[in-house]
């Protein structure tokens, strides 16, 4: 049970930072701007890259979910991007644009799952010193503000009740630091907050986990929604022609 809980929430995490970097090559190559031709040659490369990207990722996902999700056979292209039936390869190959199609699924799933892992740690944070756990005595931190907008002192105030914020100085910017903030840590809303992000954490991560496994498997995998797919667009152009 503990090792399932570790597992799921190890998935989570390694998955954002990953699909986080792919959503920024798929972004960059749709919606990047410039050179039509150099564009051209940036999606060639991504669809390219795309069967490495789906290898890594059922390894991953088979290590660290234990799941036996099946390699799709390798290679996709029989020849390189630079040729004419290369090109045509890689732009109608539903593997690639499936895998492309998993980068928004795993951003997706992989931001919630990290919030709520955020959010939980602090909870549980807020709830030590809630609950008198860790009592602070008054802790406080100053720093000094001497930017063009803003020039004072900006201090915070931690004591058994409260997170106290206050700014004294002046500013020159359209929306305003308030001069002072406080934040009731022991108030029965922030205690109820506490404990549904924990709750959702106890509940929620497995469910997507389970569920990133899942579009893992369905997206990429062999014999799944690629080749399902391929074989009836390949048939309905068959019947087309006829």
């Amino acid at each position: 049970m503990i090792k399932k809980m570790f597992h799921d929430r190890l998935f989570i995490v390694t998955t954002f930072p990953v699909a986080l970097l792919a959503f920024w090559l798929v972004q960059m190559t749709f919606w990047g701007g410039g050179f039509l031709p150099f564009m051209l040659l940036l999606l060639l490369a991504l669809l390219t890259a795309a069967e490495y990207f789906v290898e890594f990722e059922i390894r991953r996902t088979n290590k660290i979910m234990n799941a036996d999700i099946e390699q799709p056979v390798r290679p996709w292209y029989s020849t390189s991007f630079w040729s004419w039936d290369g090109a045509k390869q890689r732009l109608t190959s539903t593997k690639a644009w499936f895998a492309i199609a998993y980068v928004f699924a795993a951003i997706f799933f992989s931001s919630i799952g990290v919030t709520i892992l955020v959010f939980f740690w602090l909870s549980v944070a807020v709830l030590i010193f809630a609950l008198g756990v860790i009592t602070p005595s008054n802790w406080s931190w100053v720093y000094n503000l001497n930017e063009q907008e803003v020039t004072g002192k900006l201090s915070f105030l931690v004591d058994p009740d409260k997170v106290q914020f206050t700014f004294n100085g002046t500013q020159g910017i359209d929306s305003e630091i308030p001069n002072q903030m406080t934040w009731v840590y022991t108030s029965g809303w922030t205690i109820a907050f506490c404990v549904l992000f924990i709750l959702l954490n106890i509940f929620m991560i497995p469910v997507l986990a389970k569920h990133m496994r899942d579009v893992a498997a369905n997206l990429l995998g062999a014999n799944a929604l690629p080749d399902s797919f391929a074989a009836k667009l390949q048939l309905w152009l068959a019947t087309r022609k006829k």
